[in-house]
């Protein structure tokens, strides 16, 4: 097991530091190999082609990381549904995934080559593999997903003021609060970066859709009626690489709903910055946001930092974001106290946590 660790690491540690000089190389003999690979990408195939597998490459580095190949073959899945969802053939797909394979055979070092290729095989195996779905998961045979669509439709336009009076407008209505967050905004959000993955809409449009939600988020937070205060803190950020925080906006709207001073930290959050924080404000509970596979070393670096810090004994900790919705066991590998799904189940498990931290106090004393 030593040995499979130290060759994993390598492996990891090769990955990161070459895989844009490898990404570039195998995109190169892709489109010299088969010219058609160059559709859908626009004016620069090459850089087109050489993102897309340098950002597979980082993924597998990840996953080597964690000894974890299912984590790069559910990446792998996914990079098919999104690339046929933007109109690249699969048979291009699949020569462009088994060129890099070649690439990966000729330049590895032989100490880390097998491995990578054991990796590599099962992801392209899960290409050949009915997998992820990228069409809209938006439900129009539901009011919710109606509501949702309409506050989708109106960001799209660029209307922020029609986007949030329909959500708050149904507030006034008398829909539950944290309803219209669990099944209106945030699907819409997830809707966003779908359409992002699939190609159907650019950078700045998914920029503005995720400032006009946490804005909107902000007026609907102060509808929700007001818990006692608890006594307890809670601090919520994403970690170092991940700039995508709505969901945790969302997770901090949760638990002071709930009762708890909550401070929020947002997106990208160093690490010597983060354990400052729970320090000065002697949080009971870290939320902390991952987004995507590659940010998983962070992830662990970042909750192995903390445990070693003065509050680190203490303090609960509970990861939430799409890199661990299926690996959840990843968690607790990173030395997190547990995974939640979204924002409700993040308040519900982290309330226990901290209670029976507390009972168990209670009864050494």
């Amino acid at each position: 097991m030593l040995l499979m660790t130290s060759k994993a690491a390598m492996l990891a540690e090769v990955l990161n530091r070459s895989a844009k000089a490898l990404a570039a190389y195998a995109a190169g003999e892709l489109l010299a190999a088969e010219p058609k690979a160059a559709e859908g990408f626009g004016a620069d195939p090459h850089a087109g082609w050489s993102s897309v597998l340098r950002g597979r490459l980082e993924e597998l580095a990840a996953a080597a990381s964690f000894e974890q190949p299912a984590v790069f073959a559910g990446q792998m899945s996914w990079t098919r549904a999104v690339l046929l969802a933007r109109g690249i053939r699969f048979d291009v797909i699949r020569q462009a995934f088994e060129q890099l394979g070649r690439v990966l055979a000729e330049e590895l070092p032989e100490q880390v080559q097998p491995l990578a290729l054991d990796y590599f095989e099962r992801g392209i195996q899960a290409l050949d593999q009915p997998g992820d779905d990228v069409t809209t998961s938006l439900l129009a045979n539901t009011s919710d997903g109606r509501l949702a669509a309409a506050y989708l439709l109106a960001v799209l336009e660029g209307s922020r003021s029609k986007a949030g009076r329909i959500v708050l407008d149904a507030a006034a209505r008398g829909h539950d609060v944290r309803r219209l967050y669990l099944d209106v905004l945030l699907p819409a959000q997830a809707e966003v970066g779908r359409m992002w993955a699939a190609g159907e809409i650019n950078v700045a449009e998914e920029h503005f859709a995720s400032d006009t939600t946490k804005a909107v988020m902000a007026q609907l937070r102060q509808l929700a009626p007001a818990a006692p205060e608890n006594g307890r803190t809670f601090l919520a950020a994403a970690v170092m690489g991940n700039f995508h925080d709505v969901g945790v906006h969302a997770v901090a709207d949760f638990f002071e709903m709930a009762g708890w001073r909550t401070i929020q930290l947002g997106a990208n959050v160093p690490i010597e910055d983060l354990i400052q924080a729970v320090e000065f404000f002697r949080a009971d509970l870290l939320g902390l946001s991952v987004s995507l596979s590659t940010q998983l070393p962070a992830l662990r670096e970042t909750v192995r930092a903390l445990r070693r810090s003065p509050l680190g004994a203490r303090l609960k900790i509970i990861i939430g974001g799409r890199a661990l919705a299926e690996n959840a066991a990843l968690a607790r590998q990173v030395g997190a106290d547990a995974f939640a799904l979204d924002p409700q189940q993040a308040v519900e498990i982290g309330t226990r946590l901290v209670e029976e931290d507390c009972s168990r106090a209670a009864e050494s004393n």
